[in-house]
Formats: structure tokens, sequence, C-alpha cells
């Protein structure tokens, strides 16, 4: 029965359009260029590869069958990382839940900062052509520039169909509302929760580590750099406030 289901399913799987409605989330690698020029070539190479590793496994054929194993496309392009969804189904929201704040959390731990923004709208994709066009890609990548702290932000596009899922969206709880630091000030936006995707499913320990994974990006950075730990500091104890 369940091999019919499948076979079902496959044969009535969604084609991945060049042009669709669909979530993007843009990543930028925080300090990259200070990063290449205090450590050495091998080691950076060697951290980017791992991470890369991880990035390129968002397209695993082993994702669960709700959702389909081309749900996720990934591009990226030095200190740039961009994931596109299918479409702007539920099920594509909720990978990209999931896979977002994983994907953040694993850059973090890996040594990478990384700041993002998830936004929504008309989209071309064209992997083999290496053409990505559309405002949602404009939106994030804008929206992300004003970040303060390392985190992942939700433009006003995608929390439009976040709010009319959020009641049926699994993995709801990973959308946090609370004060966002931007460059102009602190601003109530949505984020979504990396720190629940490092350690164990102990909350108490997750917090413990996030801030440990702070103390160790503090080595690397001196002056206004410090600003965005501090910030993030700020948005782990919000997060985690009772």
């Amino acid at each position: 029965m369940k091999a019919k289901k499948i076979q079902e399913m496959i044969r009535t799987k969604k084609p991945w359009n060049v042009t669709a409605k669909r979530f993007v989330c843009f990543f930028d690698i925080m300090g990259f260029k200070d990063m290449v020029m205090r450590d050495s070539h091998i080691n950076i190479y060697n951290m980017l590869d791992e991470f890369s590793k991880a990035r390129k496994s968002l397209e695993s054929p082993n994702i669960p069958d709700t959702y389909g194993n081309d749900s996720l496309k990934t591009v990226s392009f030095s200190d740039t990382i961009v994931v596109f969804t299918k479409d702007d189904s539920k099920e594509c929201l909720e990978l990209l839940t999931f896979a977002a704040s994983w994907l953040f959390g694993k850059a973090i731990q890996t040594g990478i900062p990384m700041k993002g923004a998830i936004s929504h709208g008309d989209m071309s994709v064209n992997i083999a052509g290496q053409i990505f066009f559309g405002q949602p890609l404009i939106d994030a990548y804008l929206l992300e520039e004003e970040l303060a702290f390392y985190g992942i932000v939700i433009h006003n596009s995608a929390e439009e169909i976040l709010n009319q899922n959020i009641e049926e969206l699994v993995g709801k709880e990973k959308y946090i509302d609370c004060l966002v630091p931007f460059k102009t000030g602190k601003i109530n936006h949505y984020i979504l929760d990396w720190i629940s995707t490092i350690g164990d499913n102990n909350r108490a320990n997750q917090k413990k580590d996030a801030l440990e994974l702070m103390k160790k990006q503090r080595e690397h950075t001196s002056g206004s750099p410090r600003r965005y730990i501090d910030n993030t500091i700020d948005v782990i104890n919000q997060i985690f406030k009772e």
C-alpha cells in the first residue's frame, strides 16, 4: 500500500517550474574578507567545504515523502548562499523552516557567522542556466543587509503566508516574534529559531551551547563587529525569556 502511494506521488508530482511563487532564503557570511586575511587558505577551504556539504544535503533524496526530494534548490557564490523552494505550498514552507534553521545552526557551529532573511513572491530559478531573478531575492537581500545580529528574519511578504498557515504549520514553534536588532535600531519582526537545531533537545543546554558559540566568535572579532555578537546574545536571551 505504501509503495503504491509513493508511486502515485511520483506520478502526480508537480514539476519544478522556472517561474513560480516561492520562498527565498538569502544568507550572507559575515566577515568573509577578514576571515581570508586572518586564517590560512587551507583552513578556510576546509571550513567552507564542510559547510558546502551541509548545504548540498538539503537537496538529499532522503527527504520525507511528504515533501518530495526536489522541493529545495540551493546555490552559493563567494560569501552568499540562497535557498529556493519549488513553490509556496505549506509543505515547502515547512521544509524551508527546518532546512534554513538547521543550515544556519550548522554554519555557526562550523565557525561561520551568518545573517539571513526569508521572503516570498514570483521568482525565476533556472539552475542549469544560472538565472535567478525576482523581487523576493531583492527583498531578502535588502532586509538581510539591514540586520545587526546573527540570525534569520522574516520579510513581510513571507510573514503574510506564515500567518495564513501558522495554526497547521509543522515547526511553527520555530518562528518567534521579538525585538530584532537592525542597523537603525530594534524593530519587532518574526525570526527563525536556529538554536533549537544544536545539541540535544534540552532547551537549557541549547541556550548554553548557543552562548558558548557566541563566546567563540568573540575570539575572532574586536571593536564594532562585536556589536553583532552582543546583539545576538540579546536575541538568544529573548528567545529563552520565560
